[in-house]
């Protein structure tokens, strides 16, 4: 959790901040359980009540969140959002009291992303710290990302030590990290000794590669990165690099990108074809 939040301890605190203290949790969970209940209604029930969908606006716009990026991703007219928020004063009505389920459904399927929040909302910085950190760790010196960015090496230095950032940095740094983090840096004008000096500079950070994050966790201030507890470190280096080779990359790219000897990747993979009859060979043993 960022301590330099001045938010209310609530839902916009919980997903904006990664506060997980227990109001936080709790105002979260009852929204949740509101949401799963107005969805579910909206399989049978000709109209909703339309309070659960207000309160998910009102949410949204505590994130951060305009009327009109709403509008945009659920596909619901801005002016039928205010009428549910406000009422229609042209029309002397009041909020409106019930919805259509189809336009619940639209209305509470949409998050505070990054493509619904206004660019200038402030968010916590973790996921934009990952991602960087993790391109470092690919090779990319942070001269490269900065001049990529379109900032100075200060402003980039600065940025890395920042609990928070703006939508908008986030969004840039989210758009460079899905362009590059699949490239040799090597063959984007990054000599040999920056590409080492990079990587060396993550590994004394213990900053983390880019396989230890998944999509849907990089965001997440309480996620943990993946170490490869629950798979070998070997077995889940060569599952990466058959990955990547299918993607065009060549044996010693792969183990470049994954921060091992060649040697070692070669056992490896020789260790993985072999697999299939070793395992055989041990059902017959024990049959």
């Amino acid at each position: 959790m960022n301590g330099a939040s001045e938010r209310d301890h609530g839902y916009a605190r919980y997903k904006l901040d990664g506060c997980r203290c227990y109001r936080c949790g709790f105002a979260v969970s009852q929204y949740n359980a509101a949401r799963e209940r107005a969805i579910a209604y909206g399989t049978w029930a000709p109209y909703v009540d339309a309070e659960t969908v207000r309160q998910h606006l009102r949410n949204l716009q505590a994130c951060g969140a305009g009327l009109r990026s709403v509008a945009a991703a659920s596909g619901v007219d801005r002016k039928r959002l205010q009428a549910i928020l406000t009422g229609r004063p042209e029309r002397r009505t009041g909020p409106q009291e019930r919805v259509r389920p189809a336009l619940a459904t639209a209305v509470l399927a949409v998050e505070p992303t990054l493509e619904v929040l206004g660019a200038a909302t402030v968010i916590n910085a973790v996921g934009t710290h990952r991602r960087l950190q993790a391109l470092v760790y690919a090779g990319w010196p942070q001269h490269h990302l900065a001049a990529a960015l379109g900032w100075t090496d200060v402003n980039f230095s600065a940025l890395l030590r920042r609990q928070q950032v703006t939508v908008r940095t986030a969004r840039a740094v989210r758009d460079l990290y899905d362009q590059r983090w699949k490239s040799d840096p090597r063959e984007h004008g990054v000599d040999a000794q920056a590409y080492s000096r990079a990587r060396n500079h993550a590994r004394r950070l213990n900053w983390q590669p880019v396989g230890a994050w998944d999509d849907d966790t990089i965001d997440e201030a309480g996620a943990e990165p993946y170490t490869g507890s629950e798979t070998p470190v070997w077995l889940a280096a060569v599952e990466d690099a058959l990955e990547l080779e299918a993607d065009g990359f060549t044996r010693q790219q792969a183990a470049d990108r994954l921060g091992i000897q060649r040697s070692t990747l070669d056992t490896w993979m020789s260790r993985y074809r072999n697999r299939p009859a070793q395992a055989a060979t041990e059902q017959e043993a024990t049959a």
